[in-house]
């Protein structure tokens, strides 16, 4: 499918669920099935739900199509999921208000399913470490931008980390958002540098900078402007995201960004990770961290401190 083709010219392709049934067989099992039981590699079709089971011809065991996907236990239509995966993918990526609209779904609906493919962004984004050429550097996520030492609530410190090449393009993009517990006013803590470093980082990697001060004369311009789009991004796409949320969106920022460096089909490159990463819980959703609140205290205490 071509990088270029309309959303039109997509849904008329994918209009109806055996095509996309067929898609996304191939995506999750591109050299054919093996069942992942056993890994016997032949199997009974059965055709007796709405979305066919396969079941191995030598253990038996049954297996959804959607099983140990993005998808699994979804009620929607695997159309509809289409569609959302394609939105996606496109490098302006959507809101769940514009895809609840566009694909006629429930805003709840729309809201999962936007989280739903961002964890398998996510979860490529984890496959791959920055290497050769590496530099780090302290960024920032949200307005009013505060001249002082004193962090603003509205402020998410952020490390931005890329791979560069021999001419200085940057080849891979990783953002991380920094923990409350993890600042020291205009200062990222080094344990958390050498954290970012061990978890994104490829041990291999010689060439290395970091800058964990906001106001290092050190710091690298082209990286703190790497933050600014995606903050803007996140702004114009999303009217803005609380900390809760905001390293899925963080990463999706990223999985866009590199994408469009490797280029290839967006589609198919998203819906093969969709196929691959398993479902995201609802509670574990849910159960994301918000320190927001004692942050706001806290900043207003300095403020009274200082007069």
């Amino acid at each position: 499918m071509e990088k270029t083709i309309s959303f039109e010219e997509f849904c008329s392709r994918y209009d109806n669920e055996e095509s996309c049934i067929q898609a996304l067989f191939h995506s999750r099992w591109p050299d054919g099935f093996h069942c992942p039981r056993c890994s016997h590699r032949h199997f009974y079709l059965i055709r007796s739900r709405k979305l066919p089971l396969y079941e191995c011809r030598d253990c038996r065991a049954q297996t959804s199509l959607i099983a140990g996907t993005i998808m699994e236990g979804s009620r929607t239509s695997l159309r509809l999921w289409f569609q959302a995966i394609f939105l996606h993918a496109m490098p302006h990526g959507i809101s769940a208000t514009r895809l609840s609209s566009t694909i006629n779904v429930t805003y709840k609906t729309s809201w999962l399913i936007c989280h739903k493919i961002r964890q398998a962004m996510i979860h490529s984004n984890s496959q791959k470490l920055l290497s050769g050429i590496v530099r780090i550097n302290w960024g920032i996520y949200g307005r009013p931008y505060n001249p002082t030492i004193f962090r603003h609530p509205q402020e998410q410190p952020l490390l931005v980390g890329v791979s560069m090449d021999n001419d200085q393009q940057i080849t891979h993009l990783k953002i991380q958002k920094i923990p409350d517990n993890q600042l020291i006013y205009d200062r990222i803590t080094p344990h958390a540098g050498h954290l970012f470093i061990r978890q994104h980082v490829d041990p291999s990697v010689t060439d290395l900078s970091i800058v964990i001060q906001k106001f290092s004369r050190h710091r690298i311009r082209p990286l703190i402007q790497l933050s600014q789009r995606a903050s803007s991004w996140i702004n114009k796409t999303f009217t803005g995201i609380g900390p809760k949320h905001l390293q899925s969106y963080l990463d999706q920022f990223c999985y866009g960004f590199n994408a469009t460096i490797k280029q290839g089909n967006l589609f198919e490159n998203l819906l093969n990770h969709c196929s691959t990463t398993p479902v995201l819980q609802y509670p574990v959703l849910i159960r994301r961290e918000d320190n927001s609140a004692h942050l706001k205290r806290d900043y207003f205490d300095s403020l009274l401190k200082t007069g």
